[in-house]
């Protein structure tokens, strides 16, 4: 399917990195014939060093050499695995050093200016040393004619999509060719992307929507990329909507935080710069859809012709390559349901505005096989009651790298009606009218005095006890022998401890959690910034923060009298 678009857009520009240079932001462009011509480079080199099948670990720096090594990989029919790359005393290096393990990974591609960190990693055995390692950028150019095509089928494993360890550790998936291709059809009918496509992002290249939505979706029609650092998006939010306006892009993809990050962060001047009237589609996905991020981004953002029907809510995940719903053409849509009915698992219409929950819909299924379904007896559920997501068709991966029982467990389920095969996406949502509402996840959903309560919503409620308490800075979990005992984690940086100290800080958390949600939370500890743990795609790992609490790995701030002993594993304040 590439080398078809290079057929037929040689000259064209696939590839459009946008690199911070002092004030401002310089292009490196990459046709169609240089991507080619580059990625057979690679494939030659993966051929003479290599067999088809081999796993090959991709330590890229953010850029286009990424996606030259990937579609290397392709050519040569070996496994690409994309990593995080970081200094080896990061978290990006454990991580990167378990994923080379697992997925018995045989050699490494980066590029040359971090060729000397993947020496210094082989060296103090961050990586497996025996592994040989080239910077594709440094290869030599090779005839035409020194490469050919691998036979592939629709079975041939593609690439490993690491999963993002939120709720447990990474898995990898094995993606095939079928499979990509699958949902990039998936994704085409649910945006209606053409050749014409102009994307903007600024995701990792190593998360599935930043691989797959942002990179591969626009080479699979013949269209273009621009995108740039995520730390360029994190350090200067401005900088995603300034290219969406300069590039006049049509399609633009991120995770609900960006969103708000943006409303907050880009000031009135550059506001009035902007002009993203071009947009057609601009995907929220990847995290929980948020109806006040979307609600005060539209309202921030149609003065500089942000069109609301462009706006497209969407679920997805790795286990299904990516994409599962999303509608275009329609904005948000959205439903006030009650909020004690929705703990009870149930969707009925909000009698008042202080006890309602607004849902935003992920779309509604086409081209897949969507069941809500009883997580505990398998039963499918009508259209209003709340269970877990369940999802069949031909983007559904093959399972997870060498764990062949929990693969048979999370892909291949069987309904209680005998329908069969499904994955169990570990997702909670419901259908309504044909919309999806994905309202969170099994694994981290809290079951507090026979009510069923999600931590964001906690998290979110506490940050709005004091301006010194930033926007996903929290993070909410369960303790205790019944699992019934809240705690809440909140940073606060240094600096804004002179506005509130940490006991004030944690007091007024516990109020106003307690009179918005009626929950009494049994520990809130004030931490350092930073101390929140995360994924690589900024997703909260509740999971470990609750090891974290219970070890007594945490370090609350100084001024915090809370204290926390373990002999027990019982917790005192």
């Amino acid at each position: 399917m590439f080398r078809n678009r290079v057929a037929e857009n040689a000259d064209k520009r696939a590839l459009v990195f946008l690199r911070e240079s002092g004030t401002g932001m310089t292009e490196e462009s990459v046709t169609y014939r240089d991507l080619d011509s580059r990625a057979r480079r690679v494939a030659i080199w993966l051929r003479e060093n290599t067999e088809p099948g081999e796993r090959a670990i991709l330590l890229f720096p953010p850029g286009p050499e990424f996606v030259v090594g990937f579609l290397g990989c392709l050519y040569a029919g070996v496994i690409a695995v994309p990593a995080p790359l970081t200094a080896s005393g990061g978290n990006g290096a454990a991580r990167s050093r378990a994923l080379a393990h697992d997925a018995q990974a045989s050699v490494i591609l980066t590029e040359s200016s971090h060729a000397a960190t993947i020496r210094d990693w082989l060296d103090h055995h961050v990586l497996p040393r025996r592994m040989r390692h080239a910077a594709t950028d440094l290869l030599p150019a090779a005839s035409p004619r020194a490469w050919f095509p691998v036979k592939l089928s629709w079975q041939t494993t593609a690439f490993l999509q690491y999963t993002s360890g939120s709720t447990d550790r990474p898995k990898g998936v094995v993606v095939t060719q079928g499979n990509l291709m699958s949902n990039q059809h998936l994704i085409r009918q649910a945006l209606g992307t053409g050749r014409d496509i102009s994307l903007v992002g600024w995701l990792p290249h190593f998360h599935d929507m930043g691989l797959i939505g942002q990179l591969l979706h626009p080479l699979y029609l013949g269209g273009t990329t621009h995108f740039m650092s995520p730390m360029t998006f994190l350090m200067r939010p401005h900088r995603w909507l300034w290219a969406v306006s300069r590039y006049r892009a049509t399609v633009s993809v991120a995770p609900d935080f960006a969103f708000r990050l943006a409303t907050d962060r880009v000031t009135d001047e550059q506001l009035a710069e902007l002009d993203l009237s071009s947009l057609r589609v601009l995907c929220n996905g990847s995290e929980p859809v948020r109806h006040d991020s979307l609600k005060a981004f539209i309202e921030r953002f149609r003065p500089a012709g942000l069109d609301e029907r462009a706006i497209l809510p969407c679920y997805g995940l790795a286990e299904s390559t990516l994409f599962v719903t999303g509608t275009k053409s329609r904005g948000m849509v959205t439903r006030a349901v009650d909020a004690q009915a929705l703990e009870r698992n149930e969707l009925k219409d909000a009698d008042s505005a202080a006890n309602s929950s607004v849902l935003v819909s992920c779309g509604t299924p086409s081209g897949v096989t969507v069941r809500i379904v009883d997580p505990l007896t398998r039963r499918p559920l009508p259209d209003g009651q709340v269970g877990e997501i369940w999802v069949r068709g031909g983007s559904v991966a093959a399972g997870y790298w060498n764990q062949p029982m929990e693969s048979v467990q999370t892909f291949r389920a069987t309904a209680a009606d005998g329908d069969y095969p499904f994955l169990r996406t570990g997702d909670l949502g419901v259908l309504d009218g044909g919309e999806l509402y994905v309202t969170g996840r099994l694994k981290e959903l809290l079951i507090v005095n026979g009510r069923n309560l999600y931590p964001w919503d906690i998290e979110r409620t506490a940050h709005l006890a004091h301006p010194a308490l930033g926007r996903g800075r929290a993070a909410a979990f369960a303790i205790g022998e019944r699992w019934d005992q809240v705690v809440l984690v909140h940073e606060v940086s240094a600096a804004r401890l002179r506005e509130a100290s940490a006991d004030e800080l944690a007091a007024l958390v516990r109020r106003k959690v307690r009179a918005d949600l009626d929950v009494q939370l049994a520990h809130v500890v004030i931490v350092r910034s930073g101390a929140i743990a995360k994924t690589t795609s900024g997703k909260v790992q509740r999971r470990l923060m609750r090891e974290k609490f219970l070890s007594g790995q945490l370090k609350p701030h100084q001024t915090s009298s809370t204290t926390v002993t373990f002999a027990d594993s019982k917790v005192g304040r």
